[in-house]
């Protein structure tokens, strides 16, 4: 199967499986075992349920998060993003071209594996949040041509949001998740302070940063947990 990314078609092992109805993206590492095969939505479990406290807009921010600059990120190499979801244990390799004129960015396969995995509801995905996650995994490449990159949230409904505030209040009620312009991640053989130190500089959005992850967004800039 030939898989097309930003323009540049490579042959690689199938990551769409048109035939299931219980799931599209399939595990290259598993030989083809689906993904988030109707897993529930259990509070008790999620261990990722509290760590995101993403602060609400204060008034000043909420009027003019409409005013934001567009972040500009010219890719200076093509390199691949491997994307795995800790959640659900799905993986996707998506590349990043220098050839990419921002069209490459509004991919189906990204806005499927960046769904709500707890509701199988997907939603088109910020490209000013995407852009600004390749942005800072081309800065943390190095001399490889790959990056590993963990994902611990992307899209999250009303409904899942409102689920996760029932356990605590400190998250968002208009978290930037909810319409697709915020994504949680690691990047596992980058250490803490480089990734952070990175992210500071060139996330153009909200930036907060956790133990063990961070959380970059497309709404206005500010930053917290710095």
């Amino acid at each position: 199967m030939a898989l097309c990314s930003s323009s540049v078609c490579h042959a690689v092992t199938p990551l769409i499986n048109f035939d299931k109805s219980n799931g599209a993206l399939i595990d290259v590492d598993t030989n083809g075992s689906l993904f988030g095969s109707g897993r529930d939505f259990n509070l008790g479990e999620d261990p990722y349920s509290l760590f995101d406290v993403e602060p609400d807009l204060t008034t000043i921010e909420a009027a003019s998060r409409l005013k934001k600059n567009k972040f500009l990120y010219k890719p200076k190499r093509d390199f691949w993003i491997n994307l795995h979801n800790v959640n659900n244990n799905e993986k996707l390799s998506h590349m990043v071209t220098r050839f990419d004129s921002g069209i490459g960015y509004y991919n189906s396969r990204l806005d499927y594996f960046f769904r709500d995995w707890r509701e199988n509801k997907s939603i088109a995905m910020d490209s000013e949040v995407l852009k600004n996650l390749f942005s800072i995994c081309e800065e943390m490449l190095g001399s490889k041509d790959s990056i590993n990159v963990q994902i611990t949230s992307g899209y999250r409904t009303h409904k899942t949001n409102e689920k996760l505030r029932v356990r605590s209040k400190k998250v968002a009620k208009n978290s930037f998740h909810i319409e697709g312009k915020a994504i949680d991640f690691a990047i596992g053989d980058v250490s803490q302070n480089k990734l952070r130190s990175a992210a500071r500089d060139i996330c153009s959005g909200g930036l907060g940063l956790y133990q063990g992850f961070i959380h970059i967004d497309s709404g206005p800039l500010r930053r917290w947990g710095v």
